[in-house]
């Protein structure tokens, strides 16, 4: 098995998703003070792109979202 798609698996795909959907629908005001407008548009268009499914993104593409879902739950970049 390739090492990216080993640590690909390694990597908890349902707690990304499910920080994601409740920092949408519950954590309002942290998205707001942490992510920029362009940022909140971005993970609503990933989020919708992927119907729930991390398959149904890209690889850069659910990096993307790990990003964006660590910086609006801790409000640090990366």
């Amino acid at each position: 098995m390739p090492a990216a798609l080993s640590l690909a698996k390694r990597i908890p795909w349902m707690k990304v998703w499910a920080t994601a959907a409740w920092l949408v629908a519950k954590g309002r005001a942290r998205v707001n003070d942490n992510l920029t407008e362009s940022e909140r548009r971005e993970l609503r268009r990933l989020l919708t792109k992927s119907k729930g499914r991390p398959d149904n993104l890209s690889q850069k593409d659910r990096a993307r979202v790990k990003s964006i879902v660590k910086k609006a739950a801790t409000g640090h970049p990366r």
